[in-house]
């Protein structure tokens, strides 16, 4: 689903006529504190909304233009369509008018206008000066073909024909996406009476509805919309590109952060690690060097961030590279955001780029295979990067909701790969409560390695008849979930050389033998409990007759009885098969006698000890012969 929401913003150097243009195309006065009407500058972000010539409605984001309030241009800037550069006619361009650019230019903005305001105090050769000192500025970038339009925000001369400009740019503007992840980053929290908890922003992805329940980022509170408005106006919803006011429920304004990010719950985690490749700008003063710490800008947030180079020794004036950002504290971002990156000293605009990954390993400089992986993230097609993030989480598997947060797709794109790709037997599907996802080489690998680990278990355990699920489940995936495991070897049974068996796995080949070094073993089990008869030994008292290991006695035990050479009373206790007949058929002519049977007259009838005759009883009863009742047993009709 797409939807034509666009929003502007303006850029500019402090008192160039920012505010008052906007105030001349929309009427509205977007200065909004004591401390702007005061000082006369815009110090935090004003919003209003724009209706033009064919009736479509944009938002409008008027940013700061002081330098001290560049933060505040960032976070307006972060979610723009269209950037509207604002020069004074009296002035040309100023040093904020320079780091405005560079900032939209670093944000990824695409389009844009100019207004040379104040038209109205100087001449025409001023202005054509203006008109020359703009367009040294924005050669090379984005702007470069933007038109230029003199301006007067007194007189309006000027004003119609900046609005068709600006109706006509749009026109070339993609629409946005509103199956991808719902986020909204906040840049401005105020309670209204009545109300409550009212936050601001610019929806960037997905749709917000009015009863939705929504997760907070990073602080993890949830709550729910009561009420949505768009340019001023209530609405039942809100899509991707709206400039957007939510009435929260269940939250205090004292709770919620500009920065944070409002989210359907579940489809975002918080990041402290960040892969991307930075940009730097050509008038950067300093370079950025390995593990340096600066001031970190994404969507309203701004953290700090230490950069470690990746692919360099140092990053200076118009050089890129890939790096890694740690952070200190909790990150909310998603691959293909863009970052702007200042100095944590003299505040200046270093640079800025795009994120490549949000869940990241820590990464060696200069790595090969760290490289290698990072060039595919920058430039390689949506496929690639999904079938990655697929193999990339091994026997693990990754579910849907998990593949658009790792790549930022739209649900229908990423629907279409996973089709295309199942179909061209790239990957396999689990369905689980969510379908997970896997990579059909790691299963082909993972079939290869159980079959190893079998073979070496059977040639190790010949008269086991299989090896537990579980212990191999530890060698081969020890991170795979126990259920997700079960499923997986059920469909390698159903086409490889597998048999699962209850709690235990075999190749379908494995046939119990008894290895002739076993033999004069298997004897002497045999014999023992011949001779023990109706009191066999136990397992321990086996092992110190025999002088072998318990579990190699066991194998043997299972072995006998699955042969009906013996019986198994308990873990610990094996008697003689012949010994047990003789046993049960006295056992069965006694109650069929007497009609009932007890502790006391099982010794009394068989001469046992209560060591055995617990243990024997116990086990005709698992095995259905009789019933217990209280302290008696009687047959089972």
């Amino acid at each position: 689903m797409t939807a034509r929401t666009l929003v502007l913003g303006t850029a500019g150097h402090i008192d160039h006529g920012k505010t008052a243009l906007i105030k001349a195309m929309t009427g509205v006065d977007t200065d909004r504190l004591k401390e702007e009407k005061e000082r006369g500058i815009t110090t935090e972000l004003g919003f209003t909304h724009l209706t033009l010539p064919s009736g479509t409605e944009i938002g409008i984001v008027d940013v700061p233009g002081h330098e001290k309030f560049v933060r505040h241009m960032v976070a307006g800037a972060s979610g723009l369509d269209v950037v509207l550069l604002v020069v004074a006619a009296d002035e040309g361009v100023m040093p904020q008018t320079v780091e405005h650019v560079q900032i939209c230019r670093l944000l990824g903005v695409r389009k844009g206008l100019i207004a040379i305001t104040k038209k109205d105090l100087v001449d025409e050769e001023m202005l054509e000066l203006v008109r020359d000192d703009i367009g040294d500025l924005v050669t090379g970038t984005f702007l470069e073909d933007a038109p230029m339009y003199p301006v007067s925000s007194v007189t309006g001369e000027g004003i119609p024909e900046l609005v068709e400009a600006i109706e006509a740019v749009t026109h070339d503007i993609s629409t946005r996406e509103t199956d991808q992840i719902f986020r909204l980053p906040i840049d401005r929290v105020f309670t209204m009476k009545g109300f409550g908890t009212v936050i601001t922003g610019t929806l960037i992805s997905g749709k917000l509805q009015v009863g939705d329940e929504i997760e907070i980022l990073p602080s993890g509170r949830r709550c729910r919309v009561r009420g949505i408005q768009v340019h001023n106006q209530p609405a039942e919803f809100s899509l991707a590109g709206q400039r957007t006011a939510v009435n929260l429920q269940g939250v205090e304004k004292r709770e919620v952060q500009r920065g944070e990010v409002l989210i359907h719950p579940g489809t975002m985690t918080p990041t402290r690690r960040l892969d991307g490749y930075l940009t730097m700008l050509p008038t950067a003063e300093h370079p950025i060097t390995h593990a340096s710490t600066h001031r970190f800008h994404v969507g309203t947030s701004l953290h700090l961030a230490k950069i470690y180079l990746l692919d360099k020794e140092d990053l200076g004036p118009s050089d890129e590279g890939f790096v890694q950002f740690v952070f200190e504290e909790p990150v909310i971002a998603l691959p293909k955001d863009r970052f702007v990156i200042r100095g944590s000293g003299k505040i200046q605009t270093l640079g800025g780029g795009e994120i490549l990954a949000i869940h990241p390993p820590r990464r060696k400089r200069n790595s090969k295979e760290a490289l290698e992986t990072l060039k595919l993230l920058k430039d390689g097609s949506d496929h690639d990067k999904v079938l990655f993030f697929i193999r990339d989480r091994g026997l693990r598997g990754i579910t849907f909701p998990e593949l658009m947060e790792e790549t930022n797709l739209s649900k229908r794109d990423l629907e279409k790969i996973l089709e295309q790709s199942m179909k061209g037997g790239e990957i396999n599907k689990v369905d689980l409560t969510l379908p997970i996802y896997l990579h059909t080489q790691l299963i082909q690998r993972l079939a290869k390695e159980m079959e190893t680990a079998l073979k070496a278990f059977h040639k190790s355990n010949p008269l086991k008849e299989g090896m537990e699920k579980e212990v191999l489940r530890s060698q081969i995936a020890p991170d795979t979930d126990k259920k997700f495991w079960d499923h997986l070897l059920t469909r390698l049974c159903e086409k490889g050389p597998f048999v699962v068996q209850q709690d235990t796995i075999r190749l379908k080949s494995h046939r119990q033998t008894v290895d002739p070094a076993f033999r004069e073993t298997i004897a002497a089990v045999e014999k023992n409990l011949q001779e023990g008869g109706a009191k066999p030994p136990t397992l321990k008292e086996l092992s110190a007759r025999l002088g072998k290991a318990p579990d190699q006695l066991k194998a043997i035990l299972t072995f006998l009885t699955k042969e009906g050479k013996c019986v198994k009373l308990t873990e610990e206790l094996y008697m003689d098969a012949k010994a047990f007949e003789e046993i049960k058929e006295a056992s069965v002519e006694f109650l069929k006698k007497n009609g009932e049977l007890t502790v006391q007259s099982f010794k009394e009838l068989t001469g046992l000890s209560r060591k055995f005759a617990v243990p024997i009883l116990e086990f005709f009863d698992k095995q259905r012969i009789t019933i217990r009742i209280d302290q008696k047993r009687v047959l089972r009709k």
